[in-house]
């Protein structure tokens, strides 16, 4: 819309409300009709202002005319200030309060949910707060709200899953660093593996369909525990070499455990393989 001037805009409904003291009433159909049947804007025109109605704010135009079909409140503006129209269209004000004098006069109408825009060369309205209603209207209806509600639930629904899902992750990570099938350095990176793969559709495997997640689960738990797999290695390197050179590789092996000089470690070495540095003797 170009403007909401001369156009019925609601700004109040009939049902159970709670004004600004705290008092609950139960608004009917002919509480509205009077509301509108005391409305003369020739009398007392009813200003439109921003904020609480418990502040002093200038009147960003005035309220035409009321009307009601037995639900709803509708008021229809005029002299709208420029800036306020463009914010109202920006979507800065969700909320109206309409503030009614005892004899159920309109008194005036309040957009609230941000700062008045700066406009130059308004004066201030000086309300008398004494004896009046204010009662605040929300212009997003009950199923908007219960909608809106939904979904911040299931927003914080996702995230308590999340975390209760890398929790169970670094869990199952930290298992396998414990068994020595991993190093360190990989295991936050396992996590974002796990944590990408985590709702992938079911893929067809060789062995036939299964989730991502779960395959790469039994794909590392399967590895070789990194600790044995050095020392097999190791084994191996000594046996399929002569005497002299397993001296060598086993008094290098002591030089990194214990800091010692190559002289040093093969001389332990030497000391204690007799057997080993015997046939190495034999060797030269």
């Amino acid at each position: 819309m170009k403007t909401f001037e001369n156009q019925w805009i609601e700004v109040f409904r009939a049902g159970e409300h709670t004004d600004s003291s705290g008092r609950t009433m139960d608004w009917t159909g002919d509480d509205l009709k009077e509301i509108t049947d005391q409305y003369n804007s020739k009398k007392h025109e009813a200003p439109v202002v921003v904020g609480h109605p418990k502040e002093n704010a200038p009147a960003f135009g005035w309220v035409e005319a009321l009307k009601t079909d037995g639900k709803v409140l509708y008021a229809k503006f005029k002299q709208l200030v420029p800036e306020f129209i463009q914010a109202v269209k920006q979507g800065l004000y969700k909320k109206r309060s309409i503030s009614l004098y005892p004899d159920m006069t309109l008194r005036h109408i309040g957009f609230l949910g941000a700062v008045p825009p700066a406009v130059k060369g308004l004066a201030d309205i000086k309300f008398n707060e004494s004896n009046t209603i204010t009662m605040e209207f929300d212009s997003m209806t009950q199923k908007e709200k219960e909608m809106n509600e939904i979904k911040e639930l299931k927003e914080q629904l996702k995230l308590e899953q999340r975390k209760n899902r890398l929790a169970e992750f670094g869990e199952f990570v930290n298992n396998l660093h414990s068994e020595g099938r991993i190093v360190s350095e990989l295991q936050n990176t396992i996590m974002e593996l796990m944590e990408a793969l985590h709702g992938v559709e079911e893929y067809s495997f060789s062995e036939g369909k299964a989730q991502p997640l779960d395959k790469f689960r039994e794909y590392l738990k399967k590895q070789p525990k990194i600790v044995e797999f050095g020392e097999k290695a190791k084994n191996e390197q000594i046996t399929n070499t002569i005497a002299s050179e397993q001296l060598n590789i086993l008094a290098m092996e002591r030089v990194k455990d214990k800091s010692i000089t190559f002289s040093e470690a093969l001389s332990q070495v030497q000391c204690e393989y007799k057997e080993l540095a015997a046939r190495a003797a034999t060797e030269i």
